[in-house]
């Protein structure tokens, strides 16, 4: 019986080592899987949109970067388009606590899934879009010219939840004015979201870790909703060089891609995107089930929705839609 099995099991073995040493740079661990080995951490493949996950293993030292504002290498390099259509919202239902969040971007790309545990900070999980970092999307995430690409995924959170239940998520817009303090360090848009994640146990210490840097509005410039388990949402916006923050009225709050500064009457706005998202919440006092929530999410979409997520910000639960595909949902989850 088990002289029938070795040619079998040569001929696999040669040919996993035939198609190791045609690419160097692949170093798959298990093939059938799409599971690779990188300098950074293991990297599983979940969908061919495609979608990475990461178990970040390096520490990052975002503590470093926080007492000087510097990253010493290179997190971006392509001209930024104006077509922007993301969705974010808070809804806290009587047991339901959660975060929805869209990300809209005209240019298809390579997308990673970001576990992060630093030694002196909150574990967390984000979302990074690759388009905007010197990333080879023809290549594995093994391949060597992508490891500095890697190296940046802590740096430059889109959204994300910690294992405190805060979450937090951007829209781009068209303007932003942040204020300066020479006295303080500053940081760039996107270091705001991880400074949150690692740091911030609740909404009201995300507002004061926010307040003790200069934040660097980029291309294009966003703002910020941020929600805990206690039912605080904040909207995060920079306006005229202040810093604007508006806690949530209702039980449930609702950011697009223009400034909510200044709007008093929500049946105004100029978005069907917020207004669809806004009139959904109310009719139902903020209170939605995680399906229930994922159906808003797909209302609210376009035909450039990148991603879809819900943050359940009570349970740690993380439900995630690719491409507009709202029948195939991916399910992860973050200890509380």
């Amino acid at each position: 019986m088990y002289s029938k099995q070795i040619p079998l099991l040569f001929l696999l073995y040669f040919s996993c080592f035939f198609l190791c040493a045609c690419d160097k740079n692949l170093n798959p661990i298990s093939s059938t899987n799409h599971t690779y080995e990188t300098d950074y951490g293991i990297v599983t493949q979940i969908d061919n949109n495609p979608l990475f996950k990461i178990q970040y293993s390096s520490d990052y030292k975002f503590d470093e970067y926080l007492q000087s504002g510097h990253i010493p290498f290179n997190t971006s390099n392509k001209s930024i388009s104006k077509n922007y259509y993301c969705t974010c919202f808070s809804a806290f239902g009587e047991d339901n606590r959660l975060f929805g969040r869209n990300y809209d971007w005209p240019e298809p790309s390579t997308y990673f899934l970001v576990f992060t545990d630093p030694p002196n900070g909150y574990s967390s999980v984000s979302t990074v879009d690759m388009y905007f970092f010197e990333y080879n999307h023809d290549q594995s995430p093994a391949f060597s010219e992508n490891q500095n690409a890697l190296r940046t995924l802590p740096f430059n959170p889109f959204d994300g939840i910690n294992e405190k239940g805060v979450a937090i998520g951007m829209n781009a817009v068209p303007e932003a004015q942040s204020p300066y303090d020479a006295t303080k360090v500053t940081i760039g848009e996107l270091q705001l979201i991880r400074l949150v994640l690692d740091y911030a146990s609740s909404t009201e210490e995300a507002i004061t870790l926010i307040q003790q840097y200069n934040i660097r509005m980029e291309e294009p410039p966003i703002h910020y909703l941020i929600a805990d388990t206690s039912g605080h949402s904040v909207i995060i916006e920079f306006v005229n060089g202040r810093i604007e923050i508006i806690d949530n009225a209702h039980s449930w709050q609702v950011t697009t891609n223009f400034v909510i500064t200044g709007l008093e009457n929500p049946q105004n706005a100029q978005c069907w995107r917020y207004k669809t998202a806004y009139e959904t919440l109310r009719l139902n006092n903020g209170v939605l089930s995680d399906d229930e929530a994922i159906d808003l999410l797909r209302s609210v979409s376009v035909e450039t929705t990148r991603w879809s997520t819900v943050f359940n910000i009570g349970t740690g639960q993380i439900q995630m839609a690719i491409g507009r595909n709202y029948d195939k949902l991916y399910f992860f989850s973050i200890p509380f």
